[in-house]
């Protein structure tokens, strides 16, 4: 008789993680809003979770997130997110006689899904551990499961616990053990049996789990929220997030990423790559919902330390200079660390190494060093924005862009703008440079003969650089706007309970970028996009998303995503 094949291969690990701890949380929201019972936290089942996890997940039951989730939406968008949760509860129960209503979810108080390495094969191995809060009813389910199963003779004993043995008639095999006010559950017994381990002493994941928890603690001290909980049918714990839906983390980044680039064909490969570039040890994100949509938070302990905390805000301070038309914003600071950073990591990396000579050598051939003349300088904040206008040049477009940078050498800045301009000037077909003043700023633009200003540059302070897309941004970042980005409502909205200080920053104004793709990019047939996801994006007003530093050696990244109200 095979074993159930629980190994994941290929890019599926995550994908299959979070899929069977996500599968009929909404189920789990809704029996716990009827019955008012204990409600178990991560903490509670990681202790079971062995030191070597590549990864855990956990889904956690809170009945004041689904009071929250009904408040948003439109019709279409909720029932393609039903008819995608149906979708995920039958696949994970897929080729057993187990009902999800039935069998599991009166007696479940928590789901989490752990990944752990294989000792029998290069395959990894899913353990899930299920907590139980109906005593009663967890004990009918194994019932049912000797009854209608069937167990393949007497279970065996491990340190004093029983591990059943069930088999289907697909011929799959599977194996529960209960521990305490846990069930645990996997393919074979080994993954059992070291959870078995880890409650009699063995190292596992509730010591780096509390490190992280710990620095959440001050990153929380720095974000002041307001919920209007009572408005909720229940109160709320201290979580990564008020109202938490699901929890993930992840022990040993830089092993994670090696043992997915394993599973995984090239592309994933690159990507985990660039991956590393961050100095990443450990890191913690926890998905839950709030009365203006869904807030992400994640932790990550870092390998190094960094530059110490700074306790005054560090970006946000160009932001002002963007008008209220602008419907995405890249905010950060330090161009010229992160070019480091890539260099250094291109002396072990040989893809990496390959990509900055690529960068060095198409730079050069424009007489350009990109150490000293490009990069370099770039040292101060800096913030790239989509700016939305319907004039002149942009007229087919419907949307500019600008980028505003701040530095401490504006020699050499300039020396580098002169070489762009000159070799511009050169080119063929014909590009005009020409100079003018607009509201005293000295401004250099590129215009073409047949259709006018295609770029422009100038300084609006000694050391504040901006380069525009666009006759009519150009001349929109010369002037001081009236109202500015930071006064719309909608920024004000969507970026107000985001935690300062901010080390990056990045908006999105998801009305208003749908509303251009509608009418630019997605009216031509060939990309446009299903219906479902047309609804659920009408579903979402904006993103935000910010960056802080809470302790010297870790970095926390929250994101916001506001959801407009329910419409029937």
């Amino acid at each position: 008789m095979s074993t159930l094949n629980i190994t994941l291969k290929k890019s599926k690990l995550i994908m299959a993680a979070v899929a069977i701890a996500f599968t009929g949380t909404v189920a789990i929201l809704l029996h716990l809003r009827a019955l008012r019972v204990q409600v178990y936290s991560p903490e509670d089942s990681v202790r079971l979770v062995p030191e070597n996890a590549l990864m855990a997940v956990f889904v956690t039951p809170n009945p004041s997130a689904l009071y929250y989730l009904r408040q948003f939406g439109n019709q279409q968008s909720r029932y393609h997110i039903n008819q995608f949760l149906s979708s995920l509860k039958r696949q994970s129960l897929a080729g057993t006689s187990l009902n999800f209503d039935r069998d599991i979810k009166p007696w479940l108080g928590g789901i989490l899904v752990s990944v752990l390495p294989s000792e029998t094969s290069e395959d990894a191995d899913l353990l899930m551990i299920l907590a139980i809060q109906n005593q009663r009813r967890a004990n009918q389910f194994i019932n049912r499961l000797n009854a209608e199963v069937g167990g393949s003779g007497q279970p065996p004993q491990y340190r004093g616990f029983t591990i059943y043995e069930y088999g289907e008639e697909s011929g799959k095999i599977y194996h529960i053990a209960r521990v305490d006010d846990r069930l645990l559950v996997a393919a074979s017994p080994e993954p059992i049996q070291k959870a078995i381990d880890t409650s009699f002493g063995e190292p596992n994941l509730a010591e780096l789990w509390k490190g992280i928890n710990a620095a959440e603690t001050a990153n929380q001290a720095t974000t002041d929220i307001s919920y209007p909980l009572s408005a909720a049918p229940f109160p709320t714990e201290s979580h990564m997030v008020p109202m938490p839906l699901i929890t993930i983390f992840v022990a040993d980044y830089n092993l994670f990423l090696d043992k997915l680039s394993e599973f995984s064909d090239s592309s994933w490969e690159s990507w985990s790559r660039v991956s590393k570039l961050a100095p990443i040890k450990s890191a913690m994100v926890s998905l839950g919902v709030e009365p203006t949509g869904f807030r992400m938070r994640g932790i990550m302990q870092q390998r190094r330390s960094p530059t110490p905390v700074n306790s005054s805000p560090q970006v946000g301070q160009i932001l002002s200079r963007f008008p209220s038309e602008t419907v995405a914003m890249v905010n950060s600071q330090g161009i010229n660390a992160l070019w480091l950073k890539l260099v250094d990591q291109s002396q072990i990396d040989p893809s990496i190494q390959d990509m900055v000579k690529q960068i060095r050598y198409g730079l050069a051939a424009i007489e350009l060093d990109a150490d000293e003349e490009v990069f370099g300088w770039m040292d101060g904040e800096f913030a790239l924005a989509a700016i939305a206008s319907e004039k002149g040049i942009l007229a087919p477009l419907g949307l500019g862009g600008a980028l505003v940078l701040e530095t401490s050498n504006q020699a050499i800045a300039q020396n580098t703008l002169d070489q762009l301009d000159e070799i511009i000037a050169q080119s063929n077909p014909p590009v005009n440079v020409e100079q003018r003043t607009i509201e005293g700023i000295e401004v250099t633009e590129w215009n073409d003969p047949q259709q006018g200003t295609l770029f422009g540059h100038g300084w609006l302070t000694p050391n504040l650089l901006f380069v525009a897309f666009g006759g009519p941004v150009v001349e929109a970042m010369t002037q001081v706007p009236n109202p500015s980005l930071t006064e719309t409502t909608r920024f004000q909205k969507i970026t107000k309970s985001l935690p300062e200080p901010l080390h990056s920053y990045v908006y999105l104004d998801m009305e208003n970028l749908l509303s251009w793709a509608t009418s630019y990019l997605l009216a031509a047939p060939a990309v446009a996009l299903p219906r479902r996801t047309i609804s659920l994006l009408n579903s979402v007003q904006g993103v935000g998303i910010s960056t802080t530093q809470p302790t010297d050696d870790h970095i926390a990244i929250e994101v916001l995503l506001t959801l407009k109200p329910r419409r029937y």
